[in-house]
């Protein structure tokens, strides 16, 4: 392992996370341009696949059919790792990712992958699917994987390999489809915060089925309790840590690999990235050792201190932290960077120790990032800026693949599935809409053909009022935003639809009040493109509504042709049926669906293809 632990001392702690950022929901207020759109990666593969398919007596052929080891890193932008440029300015120079450093050394390194959005969910849904979000429609915390979508681990199976995963975050409970696949599967939470969910689920039970002649001050008794419970969950899921929890249960398949007698997949998510910035020590010092200012990174969202709500405008925050302090905040973020890249050395280790490093398919990439303020904004699940879906990716087989760094060509989450299977020389399912890379792992250089779709829904709730001559009366709506992103080459096009829409079932008078103010507001586009060549930062000026030019008008033509098709795949997800502890843990990190309830039909975030009223 490069870089030794820092004298860590290792806990055996797991946590009940996500990957996305809460959303905060507010009033309705006006729609200023794009800044609604605007303002408001990392996971990790790597592949090991040892013994050959379908081999009978012969064993397996470690040149064809490697081990795959798949680790996904939460809310993990590209620019903390030090292989992409990091050098945390307090920190003399160091880098928080050695061991990622020295894979991507030995591997091929892009500088230009996506995350296929900006929250867990769906981006990992894309990674195991191979289908963006247009297709597999999961774009909801009430929405589960399509029966007919295509799951990596499946494929892998099918084909004989043995198949483990090991997930810290709730937007990976089997709930959601993830366990597909897998011969093992499990989530793996810290026993503080395991222990206080259970106690929390007691305690909402006992509410929930309390004696109806209990009196008022009992019922009420109950519910204090649980609010209690659930304080302390959402305290604790925001402050557990997971890494070491995850990574045993990753090192007990590597160390069977020499029993296995078939290929190994095993796919390790480390949610400790994720904010609350709280690394364990020695990396809670690390990379700012100087600091004498009071900020540490607990309730990261929340704290005003760092920054607090615009109830007009959700998605941007007014800004209190200083400068100063932003840095601090970011050397927390390097440590939990840090502490997590110790813990995949020592996978890296065990392929070593167990003499299959060479035949190992290694690849390392992000469910999204993180903004801090770029533009506007804090944390992610609410824009498809750069800083939350750039994304880092390194591959290594060294075997097969010769190290490559700086490669260039747009790679995004769902790409990883038909990547695999052309490297196992499998034919890829035909309803994925993934573009393998395996060229460029090659050596081939890109063409600038390729492309990459990124999405986004956003629900905001907040009153209307229904009736002018009655402003007094008010009825409960939400904002719907659909929010997307193509990239070719440096050339990238954004596009926002909203409207307004009644969470619940409504009379008929309120029905048709919504009806007509969605047909004022649906055709409502903003739809833009910028140069990222010469706009990296994506600011205000960069960015033109004039579709003339020509490689603009390229980029339009293509996205419209891929949106047709992708849209004649899209799947029909089923509702998952959350329990009543997972809706908890969900509600303490701040995830709701701002109303959506199980009657609306998720088809309305169908929409015409970019460009439509171009023209108009």
């Amino acid at each position: 392992m490069v870089g030794a632990p820092l004298n860590v001392a290792r806990h055996a702690v797991a946590l009940p996370g996500e990957s996305g950022c809460p959303r905060r929901l507010g009033m309705l207020g006006r729609v200023n341009r794009l800044h609604v759109f605007r303002a408001a990666h990392a996971t990790v593969i790597a592949a090991s696949l040892c013994c050959a398919l379908g081999c009978g007596s012969r064993g397996p052929d470690p040149a064809e059919h490697p081990h795959i080891l798949l680790i996904s890193l939460d809310s993990t932008r590209r620019d903390r790792l030090g292989c992409y440029g990091n050098r945390p300015p307090h920190a003399q120079g160091r880098s928080p990712s050695p061991n990622l450093d020295a894979l991507a050394a030995r591997g091929v390194r892009f500088d230009d992958a996506l995350s296929a959005s900006s929250w867990t969910l769906p981006s990992h849904m894309s990674l195991f699917t191979g289908q963006s979000l247009h297709v597999h429609a999961v774009e909801m915390d009430h929405l589960r994987m399509c029966a007919n979508s295509p799951v990596l681990a499946e494929l892998l199976s099918q084909q004989g390999y043995r198949t483990a995963g090991f997930a810290s975050g709730p937007y990976l409970d089997p709930l959601w489809g993830f366990a597909r696949g897998f011969d093992r599967y499990e989530i793996c939470y810290g026993p503080e915060l395991t222990e206080a969910a259970a106690a929390e689920r007691v305690a909402l039970r006992a509410y929930e089925q309390a004696d109806p002649k209990l009196s008022e001050i009992q019922r009420g008794a109950l519910l204090q309790t649980w609010r209690e419970q659930h304080n302390r969950v959402e305290k604790l899921s925001h402050q557990d840590v997971s890494s070491e929890i995850v990574t045993a249960r990753a090192l007990e398949e590597l160390r069977a690999i020499p029993q296995a007698g078939k290929p190994v997949f095993v796919f390790a998510h480390y949610f400790d990235p994720h904010y609350d910035y709280v690394p364990p020590a020695p990396y809670d010092t690390a990379f700012d050792p100087q600091y004498a200012g009071e900020l540490d990174g607990r309730e990261f969202f929340t704290n005003p201190a760092i920054s607090t709500l615009i109830r007009e405008q959700p998605g941007l925050r007014n800004r209190h932290v200083s400068d100063r302090d932003l840095d601090h905040l970011f050397a927390l973020y390097d440590g939990e960077v840090a502490w997590v890249d110790h813990h995949i050395g020592r996978l890296l280790d065990e392929l070593t120790a167990q003499g299959v490093a060479e035949d190992t398919l290694v690849i390392v990439t992000a469910d999204h990032g993180d903004e801090f303020f770029e533009h506007g904004g804090l944390g992610h699940r609410r824009t498809l800026y750069e800083e939350v879906i750039r994304v880092p990716l390194i591959v290594a087989w060294p075997r097969r693949l010769a190290p490559r760094a700086g490669v260039r060509g747009l790679v995004v989450s769902q790409d990883v599935l038909p990547t695999v299977l052309e490297l196992l020389d499998l034919r890829a399912p035909a309803n994925i809409t993934g573009s393998s890379f395996a060229g460029l792992l090659r050596g081939s250089s890109d063409d600038g053909r390729r492309t990459a779709e990124t999405r986004l829904v956003v629900l905001d709730s907040g009153e209307v009022v229904p009736d002018r001559s009655k402003p007094q009366e008010t009825a409960p709506a939400n904002v719907v935003q659909v929010l997307e992103s193509y990239q070719r080459g440096s050339v990238k096009l954004l596009r926002q639809r909203s409207w307004i829409e009644s969470p619940f079932k409504v009379g008929p008078e309120k029905r048709a009040f919504f009806d007509a103010l969605k047909r004022t507001q649906i055709e409502r586009e903003l739809l833009e493109w910028i140069d990222l060549d010469r706009h990296p930062d994506e600011s205000d000026a960069g960015w033109s509504a004039d579709f003339s030019e020509p490689r603009a008008a390229a980029a339009l033509a293509a996205w419209r042709a891929s949106y047709v098709e992708h849209a004649r795949l899209r799947c029909d997800p089923s509702k998952a049926d959350k329990d009543a502890s997972m809706t908890a843990v969900l509600g303490a990190l701040g995830y709701t669906d701002g109303g959506l309830g199980a009657e609306v039909d998720t088809s309305m975030f169908e929409i015409p293809p970019p460009g439509e009223l171009l023209g108009r």
